[in-house]
């Protein structure tokens, strides 16, 4: 019997999930309940896997000798529907390439040095062109940041059957419509807030407190230790564990312990995590003239085929009292913005400092600091030195030219 492995690798275009991916790897984006990497190791649980990325990131190795290796594409999101694909997978004993619409998913590969593969994911063109057998798969795969938020509804729903389904629904003291559609393991409260599962499911993580005044509608997925303060929560939000959420949220996913406990509203966006939402902070997700969305990433505009697409907010990123997001706003890594206004400019580097006519660099030592005690007061130690000095180091041209331009406007 072959010994065999899951390789899960982060391809040469993670920084289309930019600013997301820009503080980690392509796999462990949120979409629905679950990252992409914790989907795979459902669906691969009796197999060992490793995963290979950009070495700022991880500096993981694959251990151990084997004669089969599995290699799945971080951007793949794999699902209950993919079942006969990944018995495949499984199963297979002849070197094969997945594609889906010309994109690398999957490779199937016999006796290759370890030490080879780390080139193999630079580049999935040569890879496709190289192999003898190539087979097209119908397989969720990501290519862009705002990708996850038009599935999410989708996906929640779908994590319900696969994952939450025959499990119950402790709701404690709220109103509920659709009981069957939620689950729930045990809520603090939920005295005066209203749960409502009847357009899609509701799936709740332990240790949440939903306080008075709350109205979450379904398809939402809720994660563990989460504190909803007041507002609505509706149309397909995934909010990562560990955040503060108040006012208006809408179709948006949230990584993890972020801040957005005050009035405003946020729709149809894509938010790392230890971001801080100042009071009434709001995005705009649709243009007045109902036209489609583009975002730049990288100095370039993309077109995003969609008319309602709203902000991707970067790990660590703070905003102002009052601040106002532009339509499809892409903001760095460990960003602090405020003044009020509307932001104009469409993509704004990491480290920034400032508003559009107000302009400088938050300075490396002030944003440690700052991370220093924002995770300290929810109990968590600090240990991303290496991270934020390399994330500081590789933005400076963007966050210059971002000055600069901003001293010419004036």
């Amino acid at each position: 019997m072959l010994k065999s492995c899951i390789i899960v690798f982060e391809d040469e275009n993670y920084h289309k999930f930019y600013p997301i991916t820009i503080s980690r790897p392509t796999y462990d984006i949120l979409s629905g309940s679950k990252t992409n990497l914790e989907r795979i190791k459902y669906h691969f649980s009796d197999f060992r896997i490793f995963t290979i990325c950009r070495q700022y990131l991880s500096t993981s190795t694959v251990e151990g000798e084997f004669n089969k290796l599995i290699l799945i594409n971080g951007s793949s999101v794999f699902r209950l529907s993919d079942l006969e694909f990944i018995k495949e997978l499984k199963k297979n004993d002849t070197q094969t390439l997945y594609v889906k619409d010309g994109k690398l998913v999957a490779v199937v590969l016999f006796s290759k040095e370890i030490k080879e593969l780390r080139d193999i994911c630079k580049d999935q063109s040569e890879i496709i062109k190289g192999s003898k057998r190539v087979e097209d798969v119908d397989i969720m795969t990501f290519s862009y940041i705002w990708e996850p938020i038009i599935e999410n509804q989708r996906l929640i729903e779908g994590d319900f059957d696969e994952y939450f389904k025959d499990k119950k629904a402790n709701i404690g003291n709220a109103f509920v419509y659709g009981k069957e559609n939620i689950v729930c393991e045990d809520i603090i409260d939920g005295s005066g807030s209203i749960i409502d599962a009847r357009e899609g499911p509701v799936i709740i993580g332990k240790g949440v407190e939903i306080r008075p005044f709350t109205y979450l509608k379904g398809p939402a997925f809720i994660g563990d230790r989460c504190m909803l303060v007041g507002g609505k929560i509706t149309d397909g939000c995934s909010i990562g564990s560990g955040c503060r959420i108040g006012g208006e949220v809408e179709n948006t996913i949230i990584i993890g312990n972020t801040n957005k406990y005050h009035e405003g509203f946020i729709g149809h966006s894509y938010i790392g995590e230890w971001v801080n939402l100042g009071a009434l902070t709001t995005n705009s997700d649709l243009k007045n003239n109902y036209s489609e969305v583009s975002v730049k990433q990288n100095g370039t505009l993309i077109k995003t085929g969609n008319i309602k697409i709203g902000s991707f907010i970067g790990d660590h990123t703070k905003t102002g009292i009052g601040t106002l997001l532009n339509t499809g706003i892409n903001i760095g890594f460990s960003c602090n913005l405020f003044g009020g206004g509307l932001m104009m400019e469409k993509e704004i580097p990491s480290f920034a400092w400032g508003n559009d006519s107000l302009r400088r660099e938050f300075t490396l030592n002030n944003a440690i600091e700052t991370a220093k005690i924002v995770l300290q007061r929810r109990g968590f130690l600090f240990d991303s030195y290496q991270l934020f000095e390399h994330i500081f180091n590789e933005s400076k041209k963007q966050r210059k030219d971002w000055i600069k331009n901003g001293k010419r406007k004036n």
